[in-house]
């Protein structure tokens, strides 16, 4: 079995939990909250309503302890940018490869997490948005703007109130590579829309002067996150260096194979 820590346990990372209790494949063996956070302390199997399972839930703060202590293959983070640097040095130093689907973070943060890797040689999987679906839409996007590079695009995103990075990672990852494939200069408008209790939807419409398409993405639940999450941590164990979703799934290959084909 895949020995699993986690790092964030709100919303999403509590489904992480669920899943890897269930999991045949997979087995939790560590769990951390944010600093401050009123979960620490407490079960695992407390807080998703399971019984308890003798994994207390500690501080990101005692994150290079709490590794020392049991056997970790991966660790899934799904926490906040705050503790990035923390948790990339605490697997640096027990060798622990991680898949972090953090939003949030800074041009400067990337620059920093990137070079700390790759100096270190760690195994990453970087991932704003984990869902299998929305990582092939990239993919897609990519040969869409290759094709009709004259159109206008336009990203429009919708999640949740209480969501607190705007535009969200990855509408400005599909509009980072839109950007790529358009001619020089080109740059994709994102609108942000924060309402109720969306999960995550994005659509990117492009249009002409005669006709338009729109492509769009939906998470209606939280568990599409956990399956990309879980798909990327067995990617990752015993790799090394920054990869992406698209090398996850084999799309990155796939497109350079459908560039070469048409130069």
């Amino acid at each position: 079995m895949i020995q699993v820590a986690v790092c964030g346990v709100g919303r999403t990372g509590s489904e992480v939990l669920r899943a890897l209790l269930d999991s045949e494949r997979f087995h939790l063996t560590a769990a951390f909250c944010s600093a401050g956070s009123e979960k620490a302390g407490r079960d695992a199997g407390e807080l998703i309503n399971r019984a308890n399972t003798g994994i207390i839930i500690h501080e990101i703060t005692q994150i290079d302890p709490g590794l020392s202590e049991v056997p970790v293959d991966v660790l899934i983070d799904f926490s906040n940018p705050t503790g990035t640097k923390t948790l990339l040095r605490a697997c640096k130093k027990h060798r622990i490869p991680a898949v972090l689907c953090t939003t949030g973070h800074t041009e400067a943060d990337m620059l920093w997490m990137t070079d700390f890797v790759r100096h270190n040689k760690l195994g990453v999987v970087y991932a704003p948005n984990v869902t299998l679906g929305v990582n092939v839409l990239l993919a897609a996007l990519r040969l869409v703007a290759r094709a009709l590079p004259s159109f206008d695009y336009h990203i429009t995103e919708t999640h949740h109130s209480k969501k607190y990075d705007i535009p969200s990672g990855t509408a400005k990852k599909i509009a980072a590579a839109l950007e790529e494939e358009l001619p020089a200069g080109a740059e994709v408008p994102i609108d942000a829309v924060r309402a109720g209790g969306y999960v995550g939807m994005h659509t990117v419409l492009l249009a002409s002067d005669y006709e338009r398409l729109s492509l769009t993405h939906e998470s209606f639940s939280r568990r599409a996150f956990v399956e990309g999450a879980l798909t990327a941590a067995e990617f990752i164990v015993s790799r090394i260096g920054w990869y992406e979703m698209e090398d996850v799934l084999g799309m990155r290959i796939a497109a350079q194979h459908a560039a070469s084909a048409v130069s």
